[in-house]
């Protein structure tokens, strides 16, 4: 090691350790004389002074005292400041004058290079050059410091400029960005300088910016003169624009990024005399330093507008965005991916396998969607998903493969997911198709079984419910049974008391019911002992406004049912009831239109349509039509009157009615006319039945209105396949053979005769 007994070294230092410490690895060194001080002494005596000195000051004692540090030097002094961590930064203390400074812990390594530095610097015959050596060691130092405030702020600039005036002693500095494409110079940051002499610079700058460059070019070892009366073309200002500033002089050195100019530094001088050619080295570092500076900042303004632009691309875009490596490990998620699955930051999704996490009613296609080539459109996938909380979301996912930078230095291709949340959307179009189909079933078959059935199958499967079950009361109330009960897998309990669970509540509170947790309500029990429920929606059937049924729809553990669940259940409630009113209104209607008001029995319509019926029934052999007149009903009923007739027509009715089968069929014809079907029975069975009927209307008299009427009647038989295949054959045939009954007298009965029926 050698030995630097040509040195002096003063510790100035409050830490009682350090200061001790720093003394010992200087006697190591071999320093010369070794002295130790607490505090800063009033001033430097012989005594303390007698050879070339490096003096180590505590960073701290700065604070209390006013050091004059340039003055100091002078006397062959480098003072070079001990830092703590946290109590500066190195541009403060080289813009004060310290040569060097040195962070704890101070090494062996840091006094040698601190000797070495001392024996350049004092070494020097003249002051001016030792004061350029310790400014350019400075400035040699603080370009790492101008790198790291470019990176932390956007004044780093400004900042810079002021650490850059104290190091350099100069009155001003001014920075002038070179706006090539519109000619000018516009300025980034100037110290020391009136607003109004920056305003003109860039005013008359103006169309002349790359002229002005080349001039300072051409000309950098010679500065600008700034006084009254010069002639030198570089100068751009007013002559009083300038005597407000009390500068004579400037030196303009070139900013370069990439070797091209972007930027001029101004210093610039009190006096023309104080300018120094030597001082250029000084000019040059620090512009040195600022372009570095610069390339920081450029690069930090570009990585926040990527960021800015990631944010808005990605980050605040209301589509959930998910890029995953091709074993579904999540390497970046939004925010709106996060809230679609259920996550409560984005961060949460980092490093999990999407297709292990992702609850599913649908498979998700993650091994199709690896297959496809890299840059092949989006393919996509409308998929229910369970997110974590335990909402039931209809995502549409839309995926690609990119290219993107991998973990190593390699180009992996990853799986990019669009994920929108369309379950409103969906949930109405399944639930209008749902209303539709049920509302065209009913229409045309009038099958309400058909449309229960359909109901709970459409909302267990689409809408992902554990189970869907609608019921109706029984007549006397006391039960529930099961129109269509689904659950997955299959059928569940068809029948249960009317006084059980939610859905008897229900009922007894004649309005629908929604639990979030059927765990916490007492009414509920469960449909099965395998099936674990989370939320139960019930919604009441009514006719008239009183209950006549439930639609009841439970949820799987980890499935919350919601406000839009209920929406749903009251909607098809409502539908069903409205279908439920229709088909009864219709049957109404059709009873009526086939039936006969003053008797009750089918009309001619609905004799007609039975008829076309048994006749197409290839089951049925025979069928025969037996047509029915009252003897003498026209004087009975001018005799009596109107109202006396349509009395005698009902009680006859009644009688006909009562002496068949109930799968016979007795129907008014038309006025006093009357017709009977008889299904699969030869013609000797059918007189015998004619017969009856005869001997049961005149065999006894009918009471109306108080009078007692006798009554006969004449009939006429027609049978299938021997008298005629259609209904009007069968009717004109029996039509025949009633009136040769009649002819014989009436109160008889005539079969057709068959070749006159054909």
């Amino acid at each position: 090691m050698e030995r630097s007994s040509d040195l002096d070294l003063i510790i100035i230092d409050q830490d009682p350790v350090r200061r001790a410490a720093v003394a010992r690895l200087a006697e190591a060194l071999g320093v010369g004389q070794v002295v130790t001080l607490e505090e800063w002494p009033e001033s430097f005596t012989s005594a303390l002074v007698e050879k070339p000195t490096v003096v180590l000051v505590d960073g701290a004692l700065l604070s209390r005292h006013a050091l004059d540090l340039p003055t100091q030097a002078r006397s062959g002094l480098l003072f070079v400041a001990m830092v703590h961590g946290e109590s500066g930064t190195t541009p403060e203390f080289l813009a004060a004058g310290f040569g060097a400074v040195l962070y704890d812990p101070i090494t062996v390594v840091d006094l040698e290079r601190i000797v070495a530095l001392a024996r350049s610097v004092l070494a020097r015959e003249r002051d001016r050059e030792r004061r350029q050596l310790v400014k350019l060691h400075a400035l040699r130092q603080v370009e790492a410091d101008l790198t790291l405030l470019a990176e932390l702020t956007p004044e780093w600039l400004m900042q810079s400029l002021r650490l850059l005036q104290r190091i350099l002693e100069v009155p001003a500095l001014a920075v002038w960005r070179v706006d090539w494409e519109n000619d000018t110079l516009l300025s980034e940051g100037a110290v020391g300088l009136p607003a109004a002499f920056v305003r003109e610079v860039e005013r008359q700058a103006h169309g002349r910016a790359a002229e002005l460059v080349h001039r300072a070019l051409e000309s950098a070892v010679r500065p600008v003169d700034m006084r009254e009366g010069s002639n030198d073309e570089r100068v751009v200002t007013a002559p009083e624009i300038r005597r407000e500033t009390g500068l004579e002089a400037g030196v303009v050195v070139p900013i370069r990024r990439a070797g091209r100019v972007v930027a001029l530094l101004s210093v610039y001088l009190r006096r023309m005399e104080d300018f120094d050619r030597a001082d250029m080295q000084l000019y040059d570092s620090a512009a040195e330093a600022l372009a570095v500076a610069w390339t920081v900042a450029e690069t930090r303004r570009e990585l926040l507008l990527n960021q800015q632009l990631y944010r808005a691309l990605v980050e605040e875009q209301p589509v959930g965005i998910v890029l995953c490596a091709m074993d579904g490990s999540v390497r970046l998620a939004n925010g709106s991916a996060a809230r679609l699955l259920g996550y409560e930051r984005p961060e949460r999704l980092i490093g999990v396998r999407l297709p292990e996490v992702v609850r599913t009613l649908a498979p998700l296609p993650w091994d199709e969607w690896c297959q496809r080539p890299v840059g092949a459109p989006s393919v996509g996938a409308v998929i229910p998903v369970l997110s974590l909380d335990k909402r039931l979301r209809i995502i549409e996912f839309h995926a690609r493969i990119v290219e993107l930078p991998g973990t190593g230095a390699r180009w992996e291709p990853q799986v990019q997911l669009v994920l929108q949340d369309v379950t409103l959307e969906r949930r109405r179009l399944m639930e209008l198709e749902l209303l539709h189909d049920l509302t065209r079933m009913v229409s045309e078959d009038r099958n309400l079984d058909a449309a229960f059935q359909i109901v709970a199958d459409r909302l267990q499967r689409e809408f992902g419910y554990g189970l869907v079950g609608l019921a109706l009361l029984s007549p006397d109330g006391s039960r529930f049974v099961g129109r269509a009960v689904r659950v997955e897998g299959g059928l569940t309990y068809n029948e249960w008391r009317a006084d059980r669970g939610v859905t008897g509540r229900a009922v007894r509170e004649n309005r629908a019911q929604f639990v979030v947790d059927v765990r916490q309500d007492p009414d509920y029990f469960d449909p099965q002992p395998d099936l674990q429920m989370e939320s139960e929606v019930v919604a009441v059937l009514r006719r008239n406004g009183e209950p006549i049924g439930v639609l009841n729809i439970e949820s799987r553990r980890g499935h919350r049912l919601d406000q839009e669940d209920l929406r749903l259940a009251l909607n098809v409630a409502v539908h069903l009831e409205l279908l439920m009113r229709q088909v009864e209104l219709t049957e109404q209607l059709e009873r009526q239109a086939l039936s006969d008001p003053l008797t009750g029995l089918p009309n001619r319509r609905a004799l007609l349509e039975h008829l076309r019926r048994a006749l197409r029934d290839r089951r049925v052999e025979s069928v025969v039509v037996i047509l029915i007149d009252f003897d003498g009903f026209k004087t009975l009923n001018d005799e009596k009157g109107h109202l006396f007739g349509d009395s005698m027509l009902q009680a006859v009715a009644q009688r006909l009615a009562q002496s068949l089968r109930p799968s016979d069929l007795v129907a008014r014809y038309g006025g006093d006319e009357f017709a009977v079907v008889l299904a699969d029975v030869n013609l000797q069975v059918a007189e015998e039945v004619a017969e009856r009927l005869r001997q049961r209307i005149a065999g006894s008299p009918f009471q109306v209105h108080d009078q007692l009427v006798n009554l006969t009647i004449s009939l006429g038989i027609a049978a299938y396949p021997q008298h005629g295949d259609t209904p009007d054959m069968l009717l004109r045939a029996a039509d025949e053979a009633l009136y040769a009954a009649k002819r014989r007298g009436g109160n008889a009965v005539a079969l057709a005769d068959k070749h006159t029926a054909h």
